[in-house]
């Protein structure tokens, strides 16, 4: 079972791994040891604060240098958005070039050899296939007037499905440019999430948010949760705090 660590904008803050949505954390089912390798899929919750793991030591680098991500989680929160350094405020064009220089990565070195090994039928009709339902997505980008810039997929090839990996730039007049990353894991995978970051919620799945703002108002938002059958983040340059976005951004993400 595939089980993921999904960055929002800190350290470990999330993994996907379905259970039933009672969400209640269990803490002595910790997922990073070798007796609980295998769990139900779905979403499941687990404090890191309750249960701390040992790093490896190539994650431990990571770990000190995002360690205040629940300091972000908790102050955007209670305040609607936490005060950061504008060192900590990405550049969504940064951001985007990141995305597609790993795109072409990936199609030029990694792609070519995964679908080597498929099927002449799946690589003749799903090279560029998402496994996950893209035409539902794209239908509420397009009720939401979303133009889409660019479509990427990636990650691990489903046989007969397609990639799991779904990764979409988007534009629209009141959101501006908007990353959007899903990933599919209906095909025996998960995620879990930092039970201590959980700070918002959508469609009763819980969800971590961060609103990062300096002193001067350059603003960073990332938004990631998980329903049964994928996850998701959105990244954009918008407080979605705000009064005037605030309702408009929770109808896009309940239609999701």
């Amino acid at each position: 079972m595939k089980k993921f660590i999904i960055v929002f904008s800190g350290v470990i803050t999330a993994l996907f791994s379905i259970v039933t949505l009672a969400n209640e954390s269990d803490f002595n089912a910790n997922p990073f040891l070798e007796e609980h390798a295998t769990q139900q899929q779905g979403v499941q919750l687990f404090s890191f604060t309750k249960t701390p793991i040992a790093l490896h030591e190539s994650d431990k680098s990571n770990a000190a240098e995002n360690a205040d991500y629940l300091r972000l989680a908790l102050e955007t929160k209670a305040n609607g958005y936490a005060l950061v350094d504008t060192s900590q405020i990405k550049d969504i064009e940064k951001v985007i070039a990141e995305h597609k220089n790993g795109h072409t990565l990936f199609q030029r070195n990694l792609k070519p050899e995964i679908m080597a090994a498929q099927s002449i039928a799946d690589q003749t009709n799903l090279s560029q296939q998402f496994s996950g339902d893209s035409v539902g997505l794209e239908s509420i980008l397009k009720q939401h007037e979303f133009t889409v810039i660019s479509s990427m997929v990636g990650g691990n090839f489903i046989a007969g499905s397609g990639w799991d990996q779904l990764t979409q730039i988007v534009k629209s007049d009141m959101f501006g440019t908007v990353i959007i990353q899903v990933r599919d894991f209906s095909h025996n995978g998960g995620v879990y999430m930092d039970a201590d970051a959980v700070n918002y919620y959508v469609n009763s799945y819980p969800a971590i948010l961060y609103v990062l703002k300096d002193e001067v108002d350059n603003v960073y938002t990332s938004l990631g949760w998980a329903t049964d059958e994928q996850s998701y983040q959105l990244s954009l340059t918008k407080n979605i705090n705000e009064v005037s976005l605030a309702k408009q951004f929770k109808a896009l993400i309940m239609a999701m």
